[in-house]
């Protein structure tokens, strides 16, 4: 009798487990569908796009009154991309041209210090580490060129854009005026 009512509360026990486990398993899959409708792609969005303070400070700085003048806003944007590519050339430029100074000097400190050595190893390791020294600052120099040179392009760019900009609006204040 007792090894009968084991086995049936084994069979119960079981069969709960594989209840257990299908309702697991069905809540898993609802889950993970619902999940699916609930990332999806939502169509409502602004149709004009403001501009943030701090863009419009930046714009003002540069020389455009966005608060005052219209302006086309897909050249604004374009003037701020410009304006920052501009800056982050400048900072890598100055990044390698300042290392470039660093490892120059010290390559010119040790071959400076070359005559007062008096032992002909601490001289040619002296030489050798002060030409390395020198020749990787003349390498950082010349990396930092293509750098400078392009924030410069992209400076003039933008200043060109915004005499552009201011011109068109002075001309057609000037129409306005007429009118």
């Amino acid at each position: 009798m007792l090894q009968l009512m084991l086995k049936i509360k084994a069979y119960y026990k079981n069969k709960f487990k594989i209840a257990f486990m299908r309702i697991t398993f069905k809540l898993i899959i609802l889950l993970f569908i619902s999940s699916f409708s609930l990332s999806g792609q939502i169509y409502d969005y602004p149709k004009k796009h403001q501009f943030s303070y701090r863009d419009s400070v930046k714009l003002y700085q540069l020389g455009l009154d966005v608060k005052k003048v219209k302006y086309d806003e897909l050249k604004l944007r374009y003037i701020l991309s410009v304006h920052k590519r501009s800056k982050l050339n400048n900072v890598f430029g100055t990044v390698f041209r300042t290392g470039a100074y660093i490892f120059g000097g010290f390559g010119v400190l040790f071959l400076a210090t070359i005559p007062s050595q008096d032992t002909g190893l601490g001289a040619g390791i002296a030489t050798l580490a002060g030409a390395a020294f020198l020749s990787v600052g003349a390498i950082g120099y010349g990396v930092s060129v293509p750098f400078k040179v392009a924030s410069k392009r992209r400076g003039f760019e933008r200043d060109i854009m915004i005499h552009k900009l201011n011109e068109k609006n002075i001309d057609n204040s000037k129409t306005k005026l007429k009118l």
